[in-house]
C-alpha cells in the first residue's frame, strides 16, 4: 500500500467523542483551525519557532487576539486603533472607492486620503462584523433532523427552521447580529455571536495603479508588486450601539486592536494569518472533483471570458460608464483567472487520480475490520452516487445559476419574485436572505442596482446568457425560458432579440419603478402594471427555481447524513488529523515566511521590493507606477523606513500560509501578534488548493506592511493615521 500524502496539522481535532480532542504535532503548516482548537497547539514547539504568545493570549473562548481579526463584505481585516480604524485589501474595500469615485473625482485611479475624519467618506453597504462568542448547538440540530423522520427533504427543513429560530432566539440579545453554521459536513454545528457595524467609511486608499499594480497580468502570480491596502472606519451611534449612517455618529471602541510592527518578518520566520476563508472543498469524492474539472471550471472561464469582454467593450470608449462597470469587471476577472488556474491545478496535480487511489486505498481499510465493513461500507458508494446525481444536472444548473448572478436587472426582479413566494410562509419556514429582518438589505439592493446599471450591457450580457439557455439538451431545458420565449414578439425569438425586448421594454430599470415592485411585493399587494417582460420572464423562472431548490434540499437532506459519516470514516481511517472545510467563520493559520520552486530551475525568494517595483514600470497599463511614487523611488526618499542590510523598502512575502478566498485582508501577524502584512492573494500553482494543500506549492501572497507605511508617510501622507497606529513618520 503506498503512503498517503497525510493532512499534515498542527492540531487534529477528533470527533469521535462529540468534541474536539488533540494528538501530536506534525511538520507542516496547513490547517484552517477554529478558534476553540487553538488550546490544542503544540505550544512548545510553536514557541521554538518564535510564538510567544499563549492560547488565551489569541483566545480564550470569547475575546483575545483573533478579536481584532472582522470580516468586511466577504473579505478578512483586522481593527488597527482604538478607534475603529479597520485596514482591509484595496481589492475588498473597491467597490466602496469605485461607488464614492466620479469621472470629477475618481478615487480609483488618484487614491484618497481623508484629511479628517469629518472628510472620511461613507462606504455604501459595506458592514463591519465582530465575532464575540461562539456557541455549540450540534445537539439542537441533530435532534430537529431526527424528530423530521427520514424524509431527506423534510430534514433539511426541519434543520434550517432550526437554524432560524436559533438565529431568532439569538438575536434577542441587544445589538447582535447571529449566524448558524455546520463544521465536518454538518457533524458539528456552531452559533456565532457578531456584533456587526453598519456605518462604515472610507478612510485612506492609494491610487488603482499601486492597490492592483499588475492587474490581471500579475494576478495569482509571484513575484508582485501590489500594494493591496485599504483603511476604513467603523462609526457606531453616540451610546455605543451599532447604527445606519448619521452625521453625528462616532468612532467604534473596539476591546481589541492589532499593533502595527515596523520591524517586519524575514525569510523562516513564524507567522499567523488571522481570517475568514470562504471555501474549501478537500473532503470531495474523486467523482465530484471530476466533475469540476471537466465540466465546471473550464464552463466558468469560458463564460466570465466572453462576458468581461462584453464589459469592457462597453467602457472603452466611455469613461463614466467604465467607471461604473469597474468593480463588477474587477470581480469577474478575479473569478476567471481562479477558474483558469483551477483547470490549471487540479489537471497538473492529478488531484482526480489521488482521490480514486486513496479510495481505493479507503475501502481496502474498511473491508479489513467487520465492524468497520458494518459502519463505512456502503458510504462511499452512497456519496458518489449523489455526486453523480449532482454531475448529471450540472449543465443546467450552470446556465440557471448564471442567470440568476450575471444581469443585475433580471437578479433583482428574481429576488423580487422569491421574495413573493417566500412571504406566504411562516417567517421562521423562509430561506435565507427573505425573513422579515432582511427586507431593509432586500429594498437596499433594489436602490443599489442602479449603480451599476447600463441598459446596453444588460442587452450584451443577457444576449449571452440567453444563447446558453438554447445551448441545453431537451432533456435539461430550462422549461420558463422555453415558455416566455414563445410569448415573445415573433420576430424577437432569438437570443439579442428577446435581450432587447427584455431590457427595452420593462419599467425595471427605473429606480422608482423597482422601489413601487418592492413595496407592492413587501406588502402583498398587487401591482396593476401591465405586463411586463422582465417580470413575465422573472415569474416563468421561478418555477424552475423551485424545481431545484427541491432537487436540492432533497440532496441537502441526504448529504448531511452520507458527508457527516464520510467525514468521520475519513477520520478515523487517516488517524484523526483533521481539520473542517472554510466555511466563511472566524479561523486561524500558522505558517512561516518562505519561497518555493514553481518549475525546474526557477526558485523564488520570499520578499519583493521597490526596486522590482521600478524595474516593472513600462509607462504601459497595468505597469504604470504614479508620478508620486516613481518620484519618491528615484529619489530614493525612503526615510527611516529602508531595512537595515537593504536597499529598497519590501513590497510584498510569500509565506506557506493555508489560505482561501475569503482571506484577502486577512492580517499577517509575528509571534508576538503584531501586524506585518496583509494577504491578498495565492500563487498560480496554488488556486486548486481549495482541494488539497501540498508543502512544496501552497503559498500565500501579502503586502509587506512596511511598504504600506512607508507609502502612508512619505508618498501620499497621511501622518495623523500612523499616529493613531501607534507608528511614527520619518521627520518624528
Amino acid at each position: 500500500m503506498r503512503r498517503l500524502r497525510p493532512l499534515y496539522v498542527f492540531l487534529a481535532g477528533s470527533l469521535l467523542a462529540g468534541g474536539f480532542g488533540l494528538v501530536s504535532i506534525l511538520p507542516a503548516d496547513e490547517g484552517q483551525w477554529l478558534p476553540e482548537q487553538i488550546a490544542g497547539f503544540d505550544f512548545p514547539a510553536l514557541r521554538a519557532r518564535g510564538l510567544e504568545l499563549s492560547a488565551d493570549q489569541i483566545w480564550d473562548g470569547e475575546s483575545g487576539l483573533l478579536s481584532a481579526a472582522v470580516k468586511i463584505n466577504g473579505c478578512s481585516a483586522s481593527f488597527v486603533s482604538p478607534d475603529g480604524l479597520v485596514v482591509t485589501n484595496h481589492h475588498c474595500g473597491y467597490a466602496a472607492i469605485n461607488a464614492v469615485s466620479t469621472t470629477e473625482h475618481n478615487h480609483l485611479a488618484d487614491g484618497f486620503v481623508a484629511a479628517s475624519r469629518a472628510a472620511e467618506l461613507r462606504a455604501p453597504g459595506y458592514r463591519v462584523s465582530v465575532v464575540r462568542r461562539i456557541e455549540d448547538v450540534s445537539a439542537e440540530i441533530h435532534a430537529a433532523a431526527d424528530q423530521a423522520g427520514k424524509d431527506p427533504a423534510a430534514r433539511w427543513l426541519a434543520v434550517q427552521r432550526r437554524v432560524n429560530g436559533l438565529v431568532e432566539d439569538g438575536e434577542k440579545e441587544p445589538d447582535t447580529s447571529v449566524i448558524v453554521t455546520s463544521y465536518f459536513k454538518g457533524r458539528e454545528w456552531r452559533r456565532i455571536y457578531r456584533t456587526e457595524l453598519r456605518d462604515v467609511r472610507l478612510v485612506y486608499a492609494p491610487p488603482e495603479a499601486v492597490g492592483a499594480f499588475g492587474g490581471e497580468v500579475d494576478n495569482w502570480e509571484w513575484p508582485r508588486h501590489t500594494g493591496d491596502f485599504s483603511f476604513f472606519r467603523a462609526y457606531v451611534a453616540p451610546d455605543g450601539s451599532p447604527a445606519d449612517y448619521a452625521p453625528d455618529n462616532v468612532p467604534y471602541r473596539p476591546e481589541r486592536w492589532l499593533e502595527v510592527s515596523t520591524e517586519g518578518v524575514a525569510d523562516q520566520d513564524l507567522v499567523m494569518i488571522l481570517g475568514y476563508p470562504g471555501r474549501t472543498e478537500r473532503y470531495l469524492s474523486s467523482a465530484a472533483v471530476a466533475a469540476r474539472e471537466a465540466f465546471y471550471f473550464p464552463r466558468r472561464l469560458d463564460f466570465y471570458t466572453r462576458i468581461i469582454d462584453v464589459l469592457e467593450a462597453a467602457g472603452s470608449g466611455d469613461a463614466a460608464v467604465r467607471l461604473q462597470l469597474a468593480s463588477r469587471i474587477k470581480s469577474l476577472a478575479n473569478r476567471q483567472k481562479n477558474a483558469e488556474g483551477m483547470v490549471w491545478g487540479l489537471a497538473r496535480n492529478a488531484v482526480v487520480d489521488r482521490k480514486r487511489g486513496e479510495e481505493r486505498e479507503f475501502l481496502d481499510w474498511v473491508g479489513a475490520e467487520a465492524g468497520r465493513r458494518a459502519k463505512y461500507g456502503h458510504v462511499l458508494d452512497v456519496l458518489l452516487e449523489l455526486d453523480m446525481e449532482d454531475a448529471r444536472n450540472q449543465e443546467f444548473d450552470f446556465v440557471l445559476d448564471e442567470l440568476g448572478r450575471q444581469s443585475p436587472l433580471l437578479a433583482t426582479t428574481l429576488r423580487l419574485g422569491r421574495l413573493g413566494r417566500e412571504l406566504r410562509v411562516p417567517d421562521l419556514e423562509r430561506a435565507a436572505g427573505y425573513r422579515e429582518r432582511d427586507l431593509a438589505s432586500i429594498r437596499g439592493g433594489v436602490r443599489g442596482m442602479q449603480r451599476s446599471f447600463v441598459p446596453q450591457v444588460e442587452v450584451e450580457v443577457l444576449a449571452l446568457l440567453f444563447g446558453e439557455a438554447e445551448q441545453l439538451p431537451a432533456r435539461r431545458r430550462i422549461k420558463g425560458y422555453d415558455s416566455w420565449k414563445s410569448a415573445a414578439p415573433a420576430g424577437a425569438r432569438e437570443p439579442r432579440g428577446l435581450a432587447e425586448w427584455a431590457v427595452r421594454g420593462t419599467r425595471l430599470g427605473n429606480e422608482a419603478d423597482r422601489l413601487e415592485l418592492f413595496d407592492a411585493v413587501a406588502g402583498r399587494r398587487p401591482l396593476g402594471w401591465e405586463p411586463d417582460p422582465m417580470l413575465m420572464l422573472a415569474s416563468a423562472l421561478l418555477d424552475d427555481l423551485e424545481t431545484q431548490r427541491t432537487r436540492r434540499d432533497r440532496m441537502s437532506g441526504q448529504r448531511m447524513e452520507t458527508e457527516a459519516l464520510w467525514v468521520e470514516a475519513q477520520q478515523a481511517w487517516r488517524g484523526g488529523r483533521f481539520y473542517p472545510d472554510a466555511n466563511g467563520t472566524l479561523r486561524v493559520s500558522v505558517a512561516e515566511v518562505g519561497g518555493y520552486a514553481p518549475r525546474d530551475g526557477v526558485a523564488y525568494t520570499p520578499h519583493t521590493t521597490t526596486a522590482g517595483l521600478l524595474a516593472k514600470n513600462t509607462g504601459v497599463e497595468p505597469f504604470v507606477v504614479p508620478a508620486p511614487l516613481l518620484q519618491a523611488l528615484r529619489s530614493r526618499d525612503f526615510g527611516s523606513w529602508l531595512p537595515a542590510g537593504m536597499n529598497s523598502i519590501p513590497v510584498c512575502m510569500l509565506t506557506n500560509g493555508d489560505t482561501t478566498g475569503g482571506n484577502s485582508g486577512s492580517p499577517v501577524v509575528d509571534g508576538k501578534g503584531r501586524l506585518v502584512g496583509l494577504n491578498f492573494d495565492r500563487v498560480f500553482e496554488n488556486v486548486s488548493g481549495d482541494y488539497g494543500w501540498n508543502q512544496e506549492r501552497s503559498r500565500n501572497i501579502s503586502v509587506d506592511v512596511r511598504y504600506v507605511l512607508w507609502l502612508m508617510d512619505k508618498v501620499w501622507p497621511a501622518h495623523d493615521l500612523l499616529r493613531e497606529m501607534g507608528v511614527y513618520p520619518s521627520a518624528e
